[in-house]
């Protein structure tokens, strides 16, 4: 997507990883929800990835999932590399296959969210065989998915607001 000033549509973009970040980092900032907080950058790394062209969406996509990475204590690995993946895939299905409206990126991006969550829960609990997983799963996975999922209509709506203007 052709913009007029593409350096303050970064600066701004920059300037929303850098205060999710805080808000996601921050402890007893954000209410929880059965124990439950939202991946703030996961939300963010997909509202971007639809107001933006592949390219862009996977550097957005990389960023955010690093952010998200450092954010949970860990270093840098598995959201860096799936944020980066599921970014380009739903900027590329969204600029060729299906138009671009609220209604298309709000079901893409709830499916990411299920999916990236979904994954990252057969990562890190299944295969170490945690007793009881799919308690696990249900009292504290799928909050957390639809929390994320609700945290990206307000991101999605400012972003959107963002990049028409700039």
């Amino acid at each position: 997507m052709n913009s007029r000033h593409p350096i303050l549509r970064g600066l701004f973009f920059a300037l929303e990883v850098l205060l999710l970040w805080l808000l996601q980092s921050t402890p007893r900032l954000l209410p929880e929800v059965f124990g439950a907080k939202p991946v703030l950058l996961l939300a963010l790394a997909l509202a971007i990835s639809v107001c933006v062209a592949p390219v862009p969406a996977v550097i957005w996509g990389a960023v955010c999932g690093a952010a998200a990475d450092l954010a949970a204590g860990g270093t840098v690995g598995y959201f860096t590399i799936v944020c980066t993946l599921v970014c380009f895939v739903q900027a590329s299905v969204l600029g060729t296959y299906i138009n671009r409206n609220w209604f298309t990126a709000a079901v893409l991006s709830f499916g990411s969210v299920a999916v990236v969550l979904g994954l990252y829960f057969v990562m890190q609990w299944l295969f170490r065989g945690v007793p009881d997983g799919g308690v696990l799963l249900v009292r504290h996975y799928v909050p957390r998915m639809a929390y994320t999922a609700a945290a990206f209509v307000p991101v999605y709506i400012l972003n959107r607001i963002l990049t028409k203007h700039f």
